[in-house]
């Protein structure tokens, strides 16, 4: 039987909610915005860009990770008062990346909610324990790595078509990689990109580049097709990726 855990009463009111906004706090909640909104959109945009998606496509895609998961998260956040982040994974966005190829975006939706259905029938049953006990982590994590490959191989031809932007931008990213306590201050991604958008203005290619106006989002509603080639080619290692990222914070948390 499943067991759901109750959140705690009686539920934290205003004054409660706000004394726990301090300088600390807000430091850190600052970094972790910048870090959401530049490296994993970053990965989105190349995804939606590999796959042939529409710019409007994308917003809704980037809209939908951002809006609904920071609902998500603060909601329930403030009802078990602990941090807990509901938002997409990283691993799980890039191997779609190959499957946007073949597969309609349709297709794509369509293997994420079915892909959601498992996990939160696993959640719910405690089967997800018994999972995450039986998957070797090296494996697990070797078949992660895997989907990132491409991705970090992107760096050789980087170094072909924009010499002087990729080595600022490893420069960038390794200083406070090799500096922890920079690196705590300063998230390397964060650096990188800031280096290689530096790089850019400076080399006068955004000379002539319109910069779009700030508008609200619009979200496009799909509806979701289910065919047994994208379920069979999705559903499975999405669902592996995020069980995998869950056992690795939990064993970095143990």
């Amino acid at each position: 039987m499943a067991i759901l855990e109750a959140p705690p009463r009686p539920l934290p009111g205003l004054k409660e909610s706000l004394a726990g906004i301090n300088r600390h706090n807000l430091v850190n909640a600052l970094v972790a915005w910048l870090f959401a909104i530049s490296g994993p959109v970053v990965i989105i945009l190349a995804v939606g860009r590999q796959g042939g998606l529409r710019p409007e496509d994308i917003s809704s895609w980037v809209f939908s990770a951002f809006v609904f998961g920071g609902l998500l998260t603060m909601g329930f956040s403030y009802l078990f008062r602990q941090p807990i982040a509901i938002m997409w994974t990283i691993p799980g966005a890039v191997l779609v990346g190959g499957a946007l190829q073949h597969l309609s975006f349709a297709e794509v939706i369509g293997a994420y909610l079915v892909c959601g259905v498992l996990i939160a029938f696993l959640g719910i049953t405690g089967l997800v324990r018994r999972i995450m006990a039986a998957l070797p982590i090296p494996i697990v994590m070797a078949m992660v790595a895997g989907v990132f490959l491409p991705f970090g191989l992107n760096i050789i031809t980087a170094f072909e078509e924009a010499t002087m932007m990729a080595a600022a931008m490893v420069a960038a990213f390794a200083i406070p990689t090799a500096l922890p306590a920079l690196g705590r201050v300063l998230p390397p991604v964060i650096c990188a990109l800031a280096a290689g958008t530096s790089m850019i203005v400076l080399s006068g290619q955004m000379t002539g580049v319109e910069i779009p106006s700030l508008a609200l989002a619009e979200p496009i509603l799909y509806t979701p097709e289910f065919s047994l080639g994208a379920l069979g080619e999705l559903v499975i290692p999405l669902a592996v990726t995020v069980i995998a990222m869950i056992r690795s914070r939990f064993q970095r948390e143990i």
